[in-house]
């Protein structure tokens, strides 16, 4: 019974600091990340100790010493050509998507999204931790200075918020309206830089990384899969943005 209420308790806890995981910016989760690995690695200690374990431990570790030397002059041989493999999965693990007022952040591996509000009343705030009624009044303001903006925001919504725009009918209805009839709608000429950002890939990424990148995330924002209309066509924009130089 006790193992029960443990697990449960650990199963709780690991739920809500991933939920606060996900609410951080890119460089605080890399923070998190190191943090809770080394609460992790004392946590383990601890528990070894507590066990009876931690001599066992000691006594692997002291026989694995005299193996290390070797081990490293394999890893540093081997290092060169697995290098790059390394760099690729880094540079193509987050897209981004930039406009005047919201900086969308795209996880390529598990397609959530997360961003930041770049100017105007809610300037600082992170897009995961704020009220739907502010985002609805966010992209009010949006729909009114900046389309670009608003259709990022849209998507956000729609992906993390599914059902906002029947709670929010009215109002969402009325700023719509108002954006379409100011003619701000059209989309701006892609440059080779954006397109890189929004596909993750490198200044010398070529065709099949491109193409490799941008499958990737259709897999994981097209349309019926809980994406949008606007995201994919941006996504499909920049790879044709850099199959063309």
């Amino acid at each position: 019974m006790i193992r029960l209420i443990v697990l449960l308790l650990l199963t709780g806890l690991v739920a809500y600091l991933f939920n606060r995981y996900r609410q951080l910016a890119v460089d605080k989760q890399k923070k998190a990340i190191r943090v809770l690995a080394l609460l992790a690695f004392f946590g383990v200690l601890l528990g070894l100790l507590l066990t009876g374990k931690l001599n066992w431990v000691i006594a692997v570790v002291g026989g694995l010493l005299p193996l290390l030397p070797r081990m490293a002059r394999f890893f540093l041989g081997t290092w060169p050509s697995i290098r790059p493999f390394f760099q690729r999965y880094q540079q193509n693990r987050q897209s981004s998507m930039h406009s005047r007022f919201v900086n969308l952040q795209i996880d390529m591996l598990s397609g959530a999204l997360k961003g930041e509000v770049l100017e105007g009343e809610f300037a600082g705030q992170q897009l995961q931790v704020m009220s739907v009624e502010q985002l609805v009044q966010l992209l009010e303001y949006c729909q009114q200075h900046d389309a670009q903006s608003a259709s990022l925001l849209m998507a956000y919504l729609d992906r993390e918020h599914s059902g906002w725009r029947q709670e929010k009918a009215g109002s969402y209805e009325q700023a719509r309206s108002e954006s379409a009839g100011s003619g701000m709608d059209s989309e701006t000429i892609m440059s080779q830089e954006q397109a890189r950002e929004i596909l993750g890939v490198p200044e010398d990424a070529g065709k099949k990384q491109i193409i490799k990148a941008h499958k990737r995330l259709m897999q994981k924002l097209h349309p019926d899969r809980g994406g949008s209309d606007y995201l994919a066509r941006q996504i499909n924009r920049a790879r044709d943005t850099l199959l063309k130089k």
